[in-house]
């Protein structure tokens, strides 16, 4: 298997930090060789502000690599590293970001690494550079020319899709129609299928409004959007299942009763998944890209403080997907 390529996140924040750790502290690596995609320059100022001993050692491109506990294997990209200071948010800063992005890619691309881990990134930062994105995902769908994607978050027992994820609550409901959801439940459905090994998954689609509108009485997106698209799917023969009042719906996803969940917008959907920590997977790429489920933690950057442990259940699941090696999804 082709080493993990893990880009190291917005300067300023705890990515490289974390990075760190999971390439090459033995309690986070996963089995793979992991390449960090960052400066040297950068990493080693952070290591040595959180007394974290670590060797660097630079890599080419489809370089062979061993993992080894203690040392980290990076891919340097540019940066006047001395003019980070942690939690600063700068354009500098989100276009090293970007770069990160866009090596990453073209090694998925090229097959010289198995998949793409991304630690956090300021969309602050990437947009004052001037790449107007809603967040990362949506930089490695235009790298990869994919017009068809969504978000895919793990977390506990349960699988969340997103109709919707960066966007204010009025451009949600916008984004609630026919078209959207089909497309987004065949990808949901080919991803489960494809990357995750489930032979016939069930999903089950929540309601945007409170009791998913009763019938329309409580707002007419379930009767004139959500419900077409969900026969739309049982009429090719998916097994989908809404739309479901939401706290009833994953309520029953936790006890197993659903492979995934269709959420309508952003916090229907990260709210159950927040006490178990989640991951975010890129459902459509054409290469492996995943995330852990939180910020940049400007507040505590470079202080040692941060937690590894979703960042390293990123790189597993990456890892784990990148094992199957299917063709599509």
């Amino acid at each position: 298997m082709k080493p993990l390529g893990l880009t190291v996140g917005d300067p300023a924040g705890v990515g490289p930090e974390l990075s760190l750790a999971v390439a090459s502290d033995p309690r986070w690596m996963p089995s793979a060789p992991v390449i960090l995609i960052g400066s040297i320059e950068l990493l080693a100022r952070v290591a040595a502000h959180i007394d974290m001993t670590v060797q660097f050692r630079p890599v080419l491109p489809g370089e062979p690599v061993t993992a080894r506990p203690g040392v980290a294997h990076v891919i340097d990209v540019p940066l006047d590293a001395a003019a980070v200071v942690p939690g600063r948010v700068t354009a500098d800063n989100g276009r090293f970001t970007v770069d990160t992005i866009s090596r990453a890619t073209r090694l998925a691309q090229a097959g010289k690494i198995s998949a793409v881990i991304s630690a956090p990134a300021s969309k602050e930062a990437f947009n004052l550079a001037g790449y107007h994105y809603e967040g990362q995902t949506e930089i490695f769908a235009d790298l990869t020319g994919t017009e068809g994607f969504h978000t895919l978050l793990v977390g506990g027992p349960m699988r969340v899709s997103l109709v919707s994820a960066h966007c204010s609550m009025l451009e949600a409901v916008s984004r609630v129609n026919f078209a959207r959801i089909t497309r987004i439940l065949g990808e949901l459905d080919a991803t489960l299928r494809a990357r995750f090994g489930l032979a016939d998954p069930r999903i089950g689609v929540a309601g945007l409004n409170p009791h998913a509108g009763e019938n329309g009485l409580f707002g007419r997106e379930e009767v004139d959007e959500v419900r077409p698209a969900v026969e739309s799917l049982r009429r090719q023969g998916r097994d989908v299942v809404g739309p479901l009042p939401s706290d009833s719906l994953f309520a029953a996803a936790e006890d197993g009763r659903f492979d995934a969940v269709l959420a309508m917008y952003h916090d229907q959907a990260t709210i159950p998944l927040k006490r178990y920590g989640y991951v975010s997977y890129a459902a459509g790429l054409p290469i492996i890209r995943t995330t852990p489920g939180h910020g940049t933690a400007f507040d505590i950057a470079w202080t040692g403080k941060a937690d590894v442990g979703l960042l390293a259940r990123a790189a597993s699941l990456a890892e784990s997907l990148a094992e199957r090696r299917p063709a599509t999804a």
